[in-house]
């Protein structure tokens, strides 16, 4: 009785397709780079092969980006950012949430390119409302320098000052500006940190940063 033919006459030498390992990092050619790993347990390098200093008044501090740390992503009037759409976050009905592709229905479909699924910034650090403890903590390591971005969608929810601008996130700005200079860390402002308002980007519609009218201005 035997395996053989099996259906519709394939051979029986055949190895079932395999698919080829996901390629994480490319280089400029599109090659696929050897991804490099991070240290193991007891790992770290003894010494370096460099040596040299700091030039005199090198500012050392700490820095962050909007949407991985402050979460709230849906509070206080914040518009949907391009990382929203892309995470598979739940966009439907926020300022800017309108591209052709954007969620209509939940669930929210999350980007094949998503190396994590389910990673999301819509809680992060929760640092929109966590602030406070996080500035002690700041000044309780000594820090005195710290950059941060404020988040485009959450400032301007649609990405257009004409659509209007979010009151509450200015406030929050303000806050978290006022409270680290009355710790006395200086404050460093990033504008724009890959968190860009979905209501910016529909190709070939809008085009995020390039888009223009017919005039050749600028619509966002």
């Amino acid at each position: 009785t035997g395996g053989g033919s099996g259906g519709g006459g394939g051979g029986g030498g055949e190895k079932a397709a395999t698919n080829p390992p996901r390629c994480r990092l490319r280089g400029f050619g599109g090659e696929c780079l050897e991804y490099p790993l991070p240290y193991g347990p007891g790992q770290w390098p003894a010494s370096y092969n460099y040596s040299g200093a700091f030039p005199e008044g090198f500012v050392f501090g700490m820095a962050t980006s909007a949407y991985q740390i402050e979460g709230a992503f849906r509070e206080d009037g914040r518009g949907a950012s391009i990382w929203d759409t892309f995470t598979g976050a739940n966009t439907v009905g926020m300022p800017g949430a309108t591209c052709s592709y954007c969620c209509k229905n939940l669930p929210c479909p999350v980007n094949p390119s998503m190396s994590d699924i389910g990673a999301t910034g819509n809680v992060a650090c929760d640092h929109y409302h966590a602030w406070r403890s996080d500035l002690a903590m700041m000044r309780s390591m000594g820090l005195k320098h710290y950059r941060f971005s404020i988040s485009w969608p959450r400032l301007i929810p649609t990405g257009r000052l004409q659509d209007g601008v979010n009151e509450k996130a200015k406030a929050f700005y303000n806050s978290l500006i006022d409270g680290l200079l009355d710790a006395g860390i200086t404050p460093y402002v990033t504008l724009y940190h890959w968190d860009l308002p979905q209501g910016l980007l529909d190709p070939p519609r809008v085009q995020g940063w390039w888009s223009r009218d017919e005039n050749g201005r600028p619509t966002g």
